[in-house]
């Protein structure tokens, strides 16, 4: 009797515990081929010209739909920095509306009760993607949402959504980040399931990848909106909300999606100055209405997106931190060119960023999950890989008759 009680009241602490939910769509064919690109070039040579070979995957796997929003960030901030301390640097200065009053999505509030001292600066920004994000920022939220419980659902025959509680352990689990300034700056994935940050195979493949031929001759639409042609600028009205989502394919880039929240819905930018001097500002998350071949949104254009593949530093690109090692990023972002939409547009910084330089504002990610959520067992009900008190919560929160 007294294990029982110990268990359901674990089970209490953990439903009142704090969570977000994800929503991921699975990607198959595993095995297909790499395609070889040359870097920043449209075009797709012959093997013997490529300078690289992307896109392969060996297995199914998972990844976000959405790029991780302000909300999911500042619930996680709240979770594992209940004191506002920022200690591992999770928030920046530069995410506060005080210092940013057009890109700034984040505030910290140091005066506010225990567990609250961070807060969408405006309720415009809450489900647009979370930015001036670097590497170890992407891999202590893989972290938490990894090392936390979950449970699966399908909303539909293609999109699992996944409700996440955020563990407080942000150091270990997927990435060591321990000692982050010396070999923390090496992590890479530790892992064979679970949630991760997509390789750069993963995320290319998940967003070009076509299990029918396409008309370039290849398995690769050349942009990540299943076409071979440039998507159309998002529009938006004063409070940033896309005002063609008819106009497929369509991605916020080149300098068009103009507002800021300030402007909301006076549609006057003086009230907003803009300390970087950029046109152009972040659209909601799947506002853009254009699916990659695998049902997710927003792989080109809004944000650049941090994957965890290692390469080596730019030679002759600035490195003022002097990292060892740099990461693979993709995606484009809402205040560049079309160029950066391309499959071959495999840009790299260094973990902090410093690399992107301004272009920061415009540094997200979304998350992958490995091995689909199948794990084989009849009894984990909540398919987080093991069979404990969550299924147990789970059986008993369905006990009773059937729904016909």
């Amino acid at each position: 009797m007294t294990h029982l009680i110990t268990l359901l009241a674990t089970l209490l602490a953990q439903s009142a515990s704090p969570y977000i939910e994800l929503d991921l769509v699975g990607v198959g064919d595993p095995g297909n081929e790499a395609l070889p690109i040359i870097n920043f070039n449209p075009t797709f040579p012959t093997a013997q010209a490529a300078t690289e070979f992307v896109g392969a995957v060996a297995y199914d796997y998972e990844i976000g739909r959405f790029e991780v929003t302000v909300d999911q960030w500042v619930t996680f901030l709240n979770a594992v920095d209940s004191t506002g301390e920022n200690a591992r640097g999770l928030w920046d200065p530069a995410m506060s509306p005080e210092s940013d009053p057009k890109y700034g999505s984040v505030r910290r509030v140091l005066t506010a009760p225990l567990a609250h001292h961070y807060e969408v600066a405006s309720p415009v920004w809450s489900q647009r993607p979370i930015a001036w994000i670097d590497f170890f920022r992407a891999a202590r939220f893989i972290n938490s949402v990894h090392n936390g419980h979950h449970e699966r659902t399908m909303v539909d025959n293609s999109v699992a959504r996944y409700r996440c509680w955020i563990s407080l352990n942000t150091e270990t689990g997927v990435y060591d980040l321990r000692n982050q300034q010396t070999f923390g700056a090496y992590a890479t994935r530790g892992v064979m399931t679970g949630f991760v940050l997509p390789s750069q195979d993963e995320w290319i493949k998940a967003a070009h990848f076509s299990h029918l031929p396409t008309p370039n001759g290849s398995h690769y639409w050349r942009f990540p909106t299943q076409s071979d042609e440039p998507p159309t600028p998002a529009t938006v009205n004063a409070c940033g909300e896309v005002t063609n989502p008819n106009a497929v394919p369509l991605a916020n880039y080149n300098n068009v999606a103009e507002w800021c929240p300030a402007s909301c819905p006076s549609g006057d930018l003086s009230s907003c100055p803009d300390p970087l001097g950029f046109t152009g500002n972040l659209t909601r998350v799947g506002a853009c209405n254009t699916p990659s071949p695998w049902n997710t949104l927003d792989q080109g254009g809004n944000l650049v997106e941090w994957t965890d593949t290692v390469v080596a530093p730019v030679a002759g690109a600035p490195n003022p931190l002097n990292q060892p090692i740099w990461r693979q990023m993709h995606g484009g972002i809402a205040v560049a060119a079309g160029y950066q939409l391309w499959m071959s547009a495999t840009g790299a910084s260094d973990p902090y960023g410093q690399y992107l330089g301004n272009t920061r504002a415009f540094a997200g990610f979304r998350v992958g999950f490995l091995n689909g959520g199948d794990t084989g067992c009849t009894a984990d009900f909540t398919n987080d890989g093991r069979v404990d008190g969550h299924d147990l919560g789970s059986l008993l929160g369905q006990w009773g008759p059937c729904q016909p």
